[in-house]
């Protein structure tokens, strides 16, 4: 049993916490974590200026002006309402553009924990989170890349490529150190 040199006491382990040996590590893996957060907030701000900068469809004459006002049928009541099917515009995928960032931020919060608890649980937690995050990720990349090629429109909704590449080096190396703490943490 280990002994607190300066009181001498037993030393206590919690059952399931990691040995104070890979520290640096897992701090490592959460600069580069935040990192990455910061690189995908930059791509939000991006995807969003170049999204708000696109021109908007010019009118023509032939176009009917919409009114606030429906007019009445005959008996009085308001004309059947057509039931419409609402989609997103292709290139657009909200539940990503919503999970995307909201599992990488869920999963920091684990990773968090686990750099300053050391519970090893914490840190394989937070490793899922981050698997599905970079599956969501590659996802939406590949349905913007899609959606691109479709409309024969590069630049729609473009963010600058050096940015994207450097997200996705950040999320790679960022989920290198995150494979090897939480290993690391497993053997201790």
């Amino acid at each position: 049993m280990q002994k607190c040199s300066h009181l001498d006491l037993p030393l206590t382990v919690l059952p399931g916490t990691a040995a104070r040996r890979e520290p640096l590590l897992a701090i490592a893996a959460l600069v580069l974590w935040l990192l990455t957060a910061g690189l995908g907030i930059a791509l939000l701000r991006a995807g969003n200026a170049a999204r708000h900068q696109e021109p908007a469809p010019a009118r023509t004459e032939n176009t009917p002006v919409r009114v606030a006002a429906v007019p009445l049928t005959a008996d009085g009541k308001p004309p059947p309402v057509p039931r419409t099917k609402v989609a997103a515009p292709p290139g657009e995928h909200p539940l990503l553009e919503f999970s995307h960032p909201a599992l990488g931020l869920v999963g920091l919060a684990f990773w968090f924990l686990f750099t300053f608890i050391h519970y090893r649980m914490l840190a394989w937690i937070a490793f899922g989170i981050l698997v599905l995050t970079i599956c969501a990720g590659l996802s939406w990349l590949a349905g913007n890349a899609l959606a691109a090629g479709r409309s024969g429109n590069a630049t729609r909704g473009a963010v600058p490529p050096r940015l994207n590449l450097l997200h996705g080096l950040a999320a790679t190396v960022t989920f290198a150190l995150v494979v090897v703490a939480a290993l690391a943490a497993s053997r201790g």
